[in-house]
């Protein structure tokens, strides 16, 4: 019979592609995820990674095998969640996410936290990045998903993009006029970084056109040529380009993907559980795009 403890460590080193990486999300040492799939691989009778000194990858039975230990565990958990399923009602937690995040991942999440937690309802709000942080460090939200500029103490990090000026492909800018430019609805970090990075480079001939309470007018607008806004290359629609920093706009500074918590809430446990599986679903995203990008 499978051991969900070294079903559990194969999973989190397929999913982070690194053993270091996977000991740090479970909060083991390495030694010992090593040696759980050292001993499931013993059970197994076959390899189930390739190990270089440069990478780590599944075998073809580990492959196989993966996807049966995600279904072993989560039937698991789904089981014990059913079973000592408290008789009072679910317990709440309220997580924002920002425009523009990247959200089928995350969405998908929460979709199978949700099959695996029956006794957590998770309720998200979406908004402006600035203003759910405040609402965390408020405790009017247990958790934030989102992109910010300034990253405080505490805030973890998922990964950096830079930040771009975009554009439309097709459209040309009239070099006569003032720089069209389009922005959320302040308080949002995209926008200061902007503003920021335009006053301390002495740029004048600009001037907003639009703003917007949403992600989705902002690429509308850069698509068809009405302006010029600031996006995240994960976050650049079909029809735009990026305007080389420096050609007529100054360089912005990076964005944060962050996760935020409040430090304490009424339930530890579960929140921890959900900053988990937001966490891993991260990493497996992140990872799919690595390697269709082919690095």
């Amino acid at each position: 019979m499978l051991d969900s403890q070294q079903l559990r460590a194969f999973v989190s080193v397929a999913d982070h592609a690194s053993v270091t990486r996977a000991a740090e999300a479970m909060h083991l040492t390495q030694s010992a995820v090593s040696a759980q799939i050292k001993r499931l691989e013993e059970q197994l009778g076959c390899r189930v990674f390739d190990r270089t000194t440069r990478s780590l990858q599944l075998t073809a039975q580990g492959s196989v095998l993966l996807s049966y230990a995600r279904s072993i565990l989560s039937l698991q958990q789904q089981a014990v969640s059913r079973l000592a399923a408290p008789r009072h009602a679910p317990t709440t937690l309220r997580l924002g996410c920002s425009e523009g995040f990247p959200s089928e991942w995350l969405f998908a999440a929460l979709a199978s936290f949700r099959s695996r937690r029956p006794d957590v309802h998770v309720e998200v709000t979406c908004g402006i990045s600035t203003m759910l942080a405040r609402q965390v460090r408020e405790r009017s939200l247990d958790l934030m998903v989102g992109t910010v500029c300034d990253a405080g103490s505490d805030t973890e990090t998922l990964w950096m993009e830079p930040l771009v000026w975009a554009f439309s492909e097709k459209s040309l800018l009239d070099p006569e006029g003032p720089i069209p430019l389009a922005f959320l609805s302040e308080p949002c970090p995209f926008r200061e970084a902007a503003l920021a990075s335009l006053a301390g480079h002495g740029a004048t001939n600009w001037q907003i056109v639009l703003t917007a309470q949403g992600s989705s007018a902002l690429a509308a607008a850069a698509v068809t040529g009405l302006a010029i806004t600031v996006l995240t290359p994960s976050g650049m629609s079909p029809g735009l380009k990026a305007i080389p920093a420096g050609s007529f706009l100054p360089a912005l500074p990076p964005a944060r993907f962050v996760i935020q918590r409040t430090g304490s809430g009424m339930a530890p446990e579960a929140l921890s559980a959900l900053v988990d599986e937001v966490r891993e679903a991260c990493f497996r995203w992140r990872g799919s795009r690595a390697g269709a990008a082919g690095v």
